[in-house]
């Protein structure tokens, strides 16, 4: 989608506040390319330059080749790979900003170039957070990924596989469920690791393409919940052992969609992490994802309700070589003209450190999507792309 002249402001704004203040900056945390861990991993390095303002930027970059076999017009996220031959996915433009004890900031900017377009960019993310409240409190605002499920919070440059999956798509929108608001978080005084958010806003705005958007198009886009937006997240982590891991959350949504009417989202998660190592570094690993999502939306095609179930399975086998294996299953509604779609992926990754959190990566990625009625779609990708800098403030 193109983006607004204001966003694109933004965006100049953001990236050269974070420029200016590079100077600043200071690395040592782990850098999270290839995927996130539920292990609390000690820093490789120490910190530098921790007075009052630290600013620590960081810079992500995603490109794919792809061959296909695609007849049919596919639900893709909006930094997908979705052409034949080269996709210059994104190249993110970040910095974390320390601000004593009690204040955090986070701004990121993504530049990519759609399929047979110019190269654009965007303002992801713009936020201010206070930590150490009375009360053990904390307060977000600003522009944010809302905090849905498990992949909804996350950038491009930290998915397991090279898109996104296929129920976020469907049930947030193409680019995920972004948000101009506030949030409260409250860390719960358990034995565990638990924490409560909810948050209040509207979904950012994007603008259309310009020419004619089918009428199935136009349905699912107005079927989304965009004002008047009520997101709450509750998340506990806790481990069995130094080796084993898990985490689960519940997640749920309301607001006001386009057509004027309410569209309810609901969301649970579980993810269960295995490191050789415990909290120690190196070793394998094994990761297993599982989300199910459940939307009830009100249209003037009357009601409607949707089921969508991912699972994933990542294993790192030798260190640094890790595959996967994910399955994506999306509901039909017939309210709304949208086929059933399951979709099965298949990856094999190599991660490369060197040094000064710099990550390379490189994934080779098979899909095999089965619209019902529309036949099946083959499609292989070849994704490079590195990571620069520490873990981001979320």
């Amino acid at each position: 989608m193109k983006k607004t002249n204001n966003t694109q402001k933004i965006t100049g704004l953001a990236l050269g506040v974070s420029a200016l203040l590079a100077p600043l900056s200071a690395f040592g945390e782990e850098n999270t390319g290839t995927g996130s861990s539920i292990f609390n991993i000690p820093a490789s390095s120490s910190e530098t330059g921790t007075g009052f303002l630290r600013v620590d930027p960081s810079v992500n970059l995603r490109l794919t080749h792809g061959t296909d076999t695609l007849q049919n017009d596919l639900e893709v996220g909006g930094h997908d790979p979705n052409d034949e031959g080269f996709n210059f996915q994104g190249l993110e433009i970040g910095a974390n900003i320390y601000g004593g004890d009690h204040v955090r900031a986070f701004i990121n900017s993504n530049i990519f170039k759609p399929d047979g377009e110019e190269f654009e960019s965007e303002f992801e993310e713009g936020f201010i957070k206070l930590i150490d409240l009375p009360g053990n409190l904390e307060l977000r605002a600003g522009r944010m990924l809302a905090r849905f499920g498990d992949q909804n919070a996350k950038h491009n440059h930290a998915f397991d596989f090279v898109n996104s999956n296929a129920g976020n798509i469907r049930f947030l929108g193409d680019e995920g469920l972004a948000m101009e608001g506030g949030e409260i978080s409250w860390l719960l005084p358990t034995a565990a690791d638990d924490i409560l958010s909810v948050s209040f806003g509207s979904a950012v705005p994007h603008e259309e393409e310009e020419g004619e958007e089918d009428e199935a198009a136009e349905l699912i886009e107005q079927a989304l919940p965009v004002d008047d937006l009520v997101v709450a997240r509750y998340q506990t982590r806790f481990g069995a052992d130094d080796f084993r891991r898990f985490q689960v959350g519940a997640s749920f949504i309301t607001g006001e969609n386009g057509f004027g009417l309410t569209t309810k989202v609901y969301g649970a998660d579980v993810t269960y992490s295995w490191r050789e190592n415990g909290l120690e570094r190196g070793g394998r690993q094994f990761r297993s994802r599982t989300e199910w999502i459940y939307r009830d939306a009100n249209t003037s095609e009357g009601s409607t309700d949707e089921n969508t179930v991912n699972t994933s399975l990542l294993w790192e086998f030798v260190e640094s070589w890790e595959g996967g294996l994910r399955y994506d299953w999306v509901e039909g509604s017939n309210t709304l003209g949208l086929a059933k779609r399951d979709r099965i992926s298949a990856s094999l990754a190599k991660r490369v450190d060197f040094g000064d959190n710099l990550i390379g990566i490189a994934r080779l990625q098979y899909d095999r999507d089965n619209l019902r009625g529309g036949g099946v779609e083959d499609t292989l990708w070849l994704q490079f792309g590195f990571d620069w800098g520490r873990a981001e403030i979320r």
